[in-house]
């Protein structure tokens, strides 16, 4: 017992502040915060839209009053980028499930550190991209993506952000699918061997930042969907960091 005991703790400790309840309560605050803003402040998200969209004057009898482009969205080189960043995620996810199958096939326990840290982070990518994101909020939220809206040549209206709309059946702008994806890459810096960490944690974050930013240039959403997008899965995976900490520790009790 003592070998388990002595176990369970360190396993406890695999998250650092990530399981820490103080930073699950600041993202959720910092959320909602956010959301709040954004959708009070409803220029703030077109002002950042307008900075990529090119107006240009309509056809004679065109049947909307604005028309354009998001330039970004035509150009080869910024396409086969957005199409490799969209894939980085997936593919991440591959490569953690395939450690975790070595370290359980190894004989490491779940409830060891490393193992511990990554079925909790291919959880975090499901229940968060996947579920809360992708099948929740972009399904049934309605925000029309930029490009649909009639302010960028589009026949929808627009709609503030965090405002529930049916103005968009499915597959809508609220939140960013691939922010929250490519934001999850973050989460994964502990699990970069250690002379990686300094160099490859900025790059990650970089490459999440860059990618939420295609989507605005894009068109496809607004920067309030990319920042609460991302935030989204951060906050998902700080939660379910701190829940299994919680559970750790609650095993290791006699």
């Amino acid at each position: 017992m003592t070998g388990q005991a002595s176990t369970q703790p360190r396993a406890s400790a695999a998250f650092g502040l990530w399981a820490d309840p103080v930073l699950v309560l600041g993202l959720a605050a910092l959320w909602l915060t956010l959301a709040i803003v954004f959708n009070g402040e409803p220029g703030v998200d077109l002002a950042v839209s307008r900075l990529f969209f090119l107006q240009f004057p309509c056809p004679e009898g065109w049947p909307q009053p604005v028309c354009g482009a998001f330039t970004f969205s035509s150009s080869g080189v910024w396409t086969v980028l957005r199409e490799i960043f969209h894939y980085v995620p997936i593919a991440a996810a591959a490569v953690v499930a395939a450690l975790l199958a070595r370290d359980l096939s190894a004989g490491q326990r779940l409830s060891e550190p490393r193992p511990l840290y990554s079925l909790t982070a291919l959880a975090a990518f499901l229940a968060g991209p996947g579920l809360l994101v992708n099948l929740l909020l972009k399904e049934h939220w309605g925000r029309p993506r930029p490009v649909s809206t009639d302010i960028f040549g589009g026949d929808l209206p627009f709609v503030p952000a965090g405002q529930w709309s049916d103005a968009c059946a499915s597959n809508c702008s609220f939140v960013s699918g691939e922010a929250s994806a490519v934001f999850w890459l973050i989460c994964l810096i502990p699990l970069l061997p250690a002379r990686w960490r300094r160099r490859g944690a900025p790059l990650i974050v970089a490459i999440a930042v860059f990618t939420a930013g295609l989507r605005v240039a894009f068109g496809g959403h607004y920067l309030s969907d990319v920042v609460l997008g991302g935030l989204s899965t951060l906050l998902v995976f700080a939660a379910l960091a701190w829940l299994s900490s919680s559970l750790v520790r609650a095993m290791a009790r006699p």
